[in-house]
Order: structure tokens, then sequence, then C-alpha cells
């Protein structure tokens, strides 16, 4: 399949997406959403990411500060250089390691704050799960899990050997939202662990993901089951469609590749 044959399928089957979304019947329509996904990226010539970050901070990074009740103009700053630095790190030259990633993108949400140095640190009280009954574990509970994943990072990649991007989706969907639950940070914990997804989600030339304001009840509710019961399928199933909104609107619907040098060459 051509580029050109791939994008025009994608927009085909994009329409009983829409469709499908516009009556609710979405997040359960998975094979929909695989189809545009596998489309993507195994035919689809992407821009460089640089192209499609802009697309996302003109017109997302509002959406993304708005997730949470509690945000300030320092931190939708911040969530600002969280992406230029994930739009500079390079899988083929960058190591990734999911702890030492995280404390420099928590870093970066608070850089623009008056007090910075409260960025990239571990949390050492007790903390909640608003509007939850979910019991958050100990400040050392936290640490210890976290520090656990020093050097078992690389296995979020494993997937990927085999060609298997949806395991891989599916592991950083599912790891991501296990450090939510156990919230190393004091704050930011959800900004910071989405930033990470989006990070991962570069590795295989997704664009990244941003909620909107009528979809934060359904994104908190797919939430609150997978860190509640360890039930997935529904988060998933979401952030499936939410790649594929950012598939369309901020690569299909939107980019245009007028040189060879705006193509992203790279392979994960």
């Amino acid at each position: 399949m051509t580029d050109k044959e791939a994008r025009d399928y994608i927009q085909l089957i994009f329409d009983g997406y829409k469709k499908r979304k516009s009556e609710n019947h979405l997040y359960s329509d998975i094979d929909t959403t695989k189809a545009i996904i596998e489309s993507y990226i195994n035919y689809v010539e992407k821009p460089k990411f640089a192209i499609i970050l802009n697309q996302y901070k003109r017109n997302y990074i509002f959406s993304e500060s708005h997730i949470e009740d509690n945000y300030t103009q320092y931190e939708q700053d911040g969530l600002s250089e969280m992406y230029d630095y994930i739009d500079s790190f390079d899988f083929k030259k960058d190591k990734f390691n999911i702890f030492v990633t995280s404390l420099v993108l928590h870093g970066k949400l608070y850089s623009k704050c008056p007090n910075p140095s409260y960025g990239g640190k571990l949390r050492q009280s007790t903390a909640y799960l608003v509007d939850t009954n979910i019991e958050v574990e100990s400040p050392e509970e936290a640490r210890k899990y976290f520090n656990s994943l020093i050097p078992r990072s690389d296995e979020i990649f494993a997937p990927l050997s085999n060609n298997d991007i949806f395991g891989y989706i599916n592991n950083c969907i599912i790891q991501t939202t296990k450090l939510i639950k156990v919230q190393p940070f004091e704050d930011g914990n959800k900004r910071t662990f989405r930033a990470i997804l989006n990070l991962l989600l570069k590795k295989i030339n997704i664009p990244p993901i941003y909620i909107e304001s009528y979809e934060i009840n359904a994104y908190k509710h797919a939430l609150l089951e997978a860190m509640k019961y360890e039930s997935y399928d529904a988060l998933i199933n979401f952030y499936y469609s939410k790649i594929c909104d950012s598939i369309m609107n901020l690569d299909i619907n939107k980019s245009k590749i007028t040189d060879k040098n705006d193509i992203d060459s790279k392979k994960y």
C-alpha cells in the first residue's frame, strides 16, 4: 500500500469511526481503531515529529492542562517545556529509562513555577486519589516500586522485537497507569505519565494524544476502572480512539509534507 492509498483508506474508514463516536459506540469498536492505527504505522509517510508537535502545541496543549482542576499558567508553560523535551528526545541516541525520564519531565512541568525545585522530586507525604476510594501506597512503597523500574525499563519495548505494535501500546498504557496509581510525585502525576505515554508513542511514530474537555469523564471513568480493578480494556480502547483522533487531526487532515526533508524516516 502506498502512502496515498493508506491515507485515502484511513480517511474512508474514519467516516465510520466518526459516526460510531457520535453515537457513543466508539470505545467498544476496537477493530476500526486498530485498522486505522496499523495502516498509519505501516504505510503512511510521517512528517517529522516537530511538525506534528507544533500542531499539538497550538491546538491541544491547553486541553491537556485542563484535564485537571487545579492548574496554573506556570504549569501550562511547563507543559510546553515537557513537550519540547519530548521533541528533542531521540530513541536512537538517548537512553530511555522510565524512572529517570519521568523525573526529568516532572521537573520540566514545574520549571516555570516560582519554586522550580518542586519538580523532579519524589513525594515524602501521604497522597490521595481525589473522588476515589483507592488507597495510595505510602511514600516509601511508592519510591520502592518506582525504583524497581530502573533496571526493567527495557521490558516495555519487548513486543516491538516481534513487531507487535498493539502489545507495545498496551504495555505503555498499563505501565503509565500503574505509575499514576502509585503517585510517586506530590502533584502532576497524571500530566507527567501522560507525557511519558506520548514519548513512548513517539517511538513508533504516533502523534501525541490529547483529551478534550467533553472526554474527561470517559477518560476518568476508564482510568478509575483500570486502577481499582486492574481491568484495562476500557482504558486501552479509549486510548486507541485518542490515537486515531491524533492521527487524523495532527497529520492526515492537517500536515503537509512539502519537502523530502520533512519526512521522518526513522523506524522503531
